[in-house]
């Protein structure tokens, strides 16, 4: 009787496990970085509101768990990530911008929970390369969406999008 009961624990765990496998997903949260400095340079900073807006980012994935940050490598993308990272307690990944179709295969591929700060041109590009939707360039002056990427097991993509408060138009 021992040895049966050990079998059907044995047995319910590795269902469990598989049909846990079965659902599994990739979810892909995508943001453009905060408020920018208009400080005539390429690499500026963040504004006061976008430091702000950082951390609401921050809050907003506070109970994700996330298991990698993705940054490009210009300030402002990387003190959007900052707040989150420091949360999570990871290091941000820094990623090259121009290879968005090699970096979308690797986050397909990656079976994980990231978030990915980008550009206004970038990020809705890279969902629109996940998802196989199209997605426009943000306008200047927005800086509120959060797109979220579920990439299914079954191979169906969802996307949703979500607005980082304060809102801008």
């Amino acid at each position: 009787m021992r040895h049966f009961s050990r079998l059907t624990t044995a047995l319910i765990a590795a269902v469990f496990t598989l049909a846990t496998a079965a659902v599994a997903e990739n979810t892909i949260y995508l943001v453009r970085h905060a408020e920018k400095e208009n400080d005539g340079t390429r690499d500026p900073s963040l504004t006061t509101q976008g430091h702000v807006r950082a951390l609401a980012i921050a809050d907003m994935l506070t109970d994700k768990n996330l298991s990698k940050i993705y940054s490009t490598n210009y300030k402002r993308t990387q003190q959007t990530a900052a707040p989150t990272a420091r949360r999570h307690g990871l290091d941000a990944i820094s990623y090259d911008p121009s290879m968005l179709v090699d970096f979308a295969k690797t986050l397909i591929a990656s079976a994980e929970t990231v978030l990915v700060v980008g550009h206004s041109n970038t990020t809705p590009y890279l969902v629109s390369l996940l998802s196989g939707q199209e997605f426009a360039a943000l306008e200047e002056q927005q800086y509120d969406h959060m797109y979220v990427v579920l990439l299914k097991d079954d191979g169906r993509v969802e996307v949703r999008i979500m607005y980082i408060s304060p809102r801008t138009h």
